[in-house]
């Protein structure tokens, strides 16, 4: 329910956080021409179009599902993690606290939610101190990396200095850590490059960070990230966690124990690492150092054991700083809306109708258009709405450009901006059949301030509903399609709630038999599941896609059986080899 209330409570019709219109358009165009469209982090589309193939989801119902139902596998993942190291209340309380922590990635970033999940699992699996596990935890790995290979590096990082540390006491240990994080990092390369025959990737700016680094203004980065982080920094309560954390720090033993303490270091020294070079957002490492929660919660539980001969005393203080934990994560997510609304929907959806009326082939420009510096933001944004709106074999067609503004307070990123758009498009121009037809749109929900104006040379203009203009390089505006090509539609309450809780039970279900296979406790492996569930159905939906098999229906319905199916089979068969090992051996007597 916690993940649930923006939709249920608020209304929220489309998944969240500005990331997310990205895994819209990624999920339609790999539908269509295979994960090699998105070569270089295929996890999160593959993973998508299992769920929709699967449970017969939308794209909009499965992306805010992956939001909702990851977030619950972080908050287990994290449970599991240390149970074997405290008492049930605290292993319940680390993963309330990493749970509502993991708003902050269910805000839009679904890859990095994937990867912190498996990320999460593996550790836990690795806690078991078999060789087994220490397999499957590099499989889980690799599933979770193939969502965001950037973020793995950290993960692989994390795990190699927990074996440094478990090295000078226990070197049986510090090559399980390090075997199965370069283990990961092996099958992850294995897998990115079995995906990349086919449609060559799409590399379009999906960011405002990315735009700024394509067009050499890296300069502005550094006090664009430091802003960021200062603006952010109370959502985090790190005034909080962070001290709880260190009470904390030596509680979990094992290689629980050795995976926090690095993680939380290595969060630390990222943190001042990005602050002080300016290369990167120092509040991702935040976002992802879900060990600062993790040990927070066995700081509380050390504090109240502290506290006990005065309950009242103990209750009241434990009491508050958890609140206050679960204050910041709950505003943050309380404020969280999708960045699409229903009105730039609707008025794609009229430009998706003409655009399938023309042959493939030409080129689609939407104008964007505001006032002030957001408007790179907006720029961007708009050009993954419109992707995620358009019929999804044209999404490589779509061009954004942002019109000249004539006044003398233009900054220098606008018309830099200005010149890149319109430089973009014109190549595709140049490098297309003369005879094709482009379609130039304007938006009144992208293009507010130009909309009344708007006037392109030559060609042919027409308004063909409210709030959207087209102009044709040909002699009339193309005949519509009798309908849109598979229109993005928004979801209901009751549609994200069906879909976040449908896939919860498939992860959960995927995942267990692989869980059974490295934990004996079926508590631990239960909690587990839902996070190694997506990492095999991640893993065996790009082995399905590496072989040319689209993940439509029939292909996602094979490959969450796969997935799941295999996992039961190898913990049974492993269960009756245990069987017969353990069989008492009886001798014969001899005769009498």
């Amino acid at each position: 329910m916690w993940f649930l209330w923006p939709f249920v409570g608020r209304g929220a019709a489309f998944p969240l956080g500005p990331d997310a219109p990205v895994y819209l358009w990624w999920s339609r165009l790999a539908g269509v021409e295979g994960l090699s469209a998105i070569a270089n982090r295929p996890g999160a589309p593959a993973l998508s179009l299992v769920l929709e193939g699967t449970l017969g989801l939308s794209v909009v119902q499965a992306t805010a599902a992956l939001e909702v139902a990851l977030g619950v596998a972080v908050g287990l993942s994290s449970a599991a993690l240390v149970r074997r190291h405290t008492a049930a209340s605290g292993s319940a309380l680390a993963g309330l606290l990493a749970g509502t922590f993991a708003v902050h990635l269910a805000a839009g970033y679904v890859a990095n939610l994937i990867t912190t999940a498996a990320f999460l699992a593996a550790g836990t699996l690795l806690d078991g101190r078999t060789r087994r596990a220490a397999v499957l935890a590099a499989f889980v790995l690799a599933g979770g990396g193939l969502a965001h290979p950037q973020f793995l590096l950290v993960c692989v990082a994390i795990l190699l200095v927990a074996a440094a540390t478990a090295w000078p006491t226990d070197r049986r240990e510090a090559v399980r850590l390090a075997g199965s994080a370069l283990g990961g990092g092996a099958i992850l390369g294995i897998g990115l490059l079995a995906v990349r025959p086919g449609a060559p990737a799409l590399e379009v700016d999906t960011s405002k960070d990315a735009f700024l680094r394509r067009a050499g203004l890296t300069d502005e980065l550094p006090n664009a990230f430091f802003d960021r982080f200062v603006h952010r920094w109370t959502r985090y309560v790190q005034w909080v966690s962070v001290p709880l954390a260190i009470v904390g720090f030596t509680m979990p033993r094992g290689n629980a124990g050795r995976i926090l303490r690095s993680w939380f270091v290595l969060t630390a020294a990222g943190v001042v690492f990005a602050l002080a070079t300016g290369w990167l957002p120092a509040d991702r490492f935040v976002t992802f150092g879900f060990a600062i929660p993790i040990l927070a919660a066995l700081g509380i539980v050390r504090l109240w054991r502290r506290l006990m001969p005065r309950r009242a005393l103990a209750a009241v203080v434990t009491a508050a700083l958890t609140l206050a934990m679960l204050a910041g994560s709950a505003i943050a997510w309380n404020r969280q809306e999708p960045f699409l609304s229903e009105e730039e929907v609707r008025a794609i959806t009229t430009a998706n109708r003409f655009i399938a009326g023309t042959p493939p082939g030409g080129v689609l420009r939407f104008t964007v258009n505001a006032d002030g510096p957001e408007v790179t933001f907006l720029a961007t944004r708009a050009a993954n709405v419109i992707r995620a709106g358009v019929p999804p074999e044209r999404a490589r067609d779509v061009f954004v450009i942002v019109p000249k503004l004539y006044s003398e307070e233009v900054s220098e990123t606008r018309k830099l901006l200005t010149r890149l758009t319109y430089r973009d498009a014109r190549r595709a121009v140049a490098g297309r059949d003369a005879e094709r037809e482009d379609l130039t749109f304007v938006l009144r929900a992208f293009d507010p301030v130009g909309y009344d104006f708007a006037d392109l040379p030559g060609g042919s203009k027409s308004e063909v509903a409210p709030g959207v203009q087209i102009f044709s390089n040909q002699a009339g505006i193309p005949d519509p399609a009798v309908g849109p090509v598979d229109p993005l539609t928004a979801s209901s309450a009751a549609g994200i709630a069906w879909a976040s809780i449908a896939t919860l039970a498939l992860l959960g279900i995927a995942g267990y038999g692989w869980a059974r296979m490295g934990f004996e406790d079926a508590i631990t492996a239960a909690a587990a599941a839902p996070a190694v569930g997506a990492a095999m159905l991640i893993l065996v939906a790009t082995s399905v896609d590496a072989i040319g098999v689209r993940l439509g229906t029939p292909a996602a319905v094979v490959a969450s059986a796969l997935a799941g199916g295999g996992g039961y089979l190898g913990w049974f068969v492993l269960e009756r080899r245990a069987r017969t090992r353990s069989a008492p051996q009886i001798e014969e007597q001899p005769a009498e």
